[in-house]
């Protein structure tokens, strides 16, 4: 409901003309929580105007989908392995995989200044993505 949801509508708004695509999925998502407000505001300020998210968990379905699966956090690549063997040959860090290296910073219940740190890096390793 949050980094993951930000990094799927980035992906869509900076690459979908590419044939870039993402599916946002949790590994404890809850269907009935929304994008935390400064989420959206942090979008919509990029040009983001699909803001419609429902989280949503993955499923084997999402892992054999993909062609690449970027994970916020350690935590998050151990429990897909755990569930999801096969997702391991394709499982990085979104940091990792952009140069950077890395969990990314959980910013639920922390202050908009965290938030904002949190999206521009989404947002910058979104870009490298698409020019990879």
């Amino acid at each position: 409901m949050c980094r993951s949801p930000a990094a799927e509508k980035l992906l869509a708004h900076y690459g979908g003309a590419k044939g870039f695509e993402a599916r946002s999925r949790g590994t404890a998502a809850q269907p009935y929580c929304a994008m935390p407000r400064q989420i959206t505001g942090f979008l919509a300020r990029q040009g983001v105007t699909d803001l419609a998210h429902k989280p949503a968990l993955a499923a084997e379905a999402d892992i054999d989908w993909a062609d690449l699966v970027l994970v916020m956090e350690g935590v998050h690549r151990d429990i897909l392995a755990d569930k999801f063997p096969q997702s391991m040959r394709k499982t990085q860090l979104l940091l990792d995989y952009c140069g950077d290296g890395g969990d990314l910073r959980d910013p639920m219940g922390k202050g908009d200044e965290v938030f904002e740190e949190v999206l521009q890096q989404i947002n910058e390793g979104i870009k490298r993505i698409i020019e990879k």
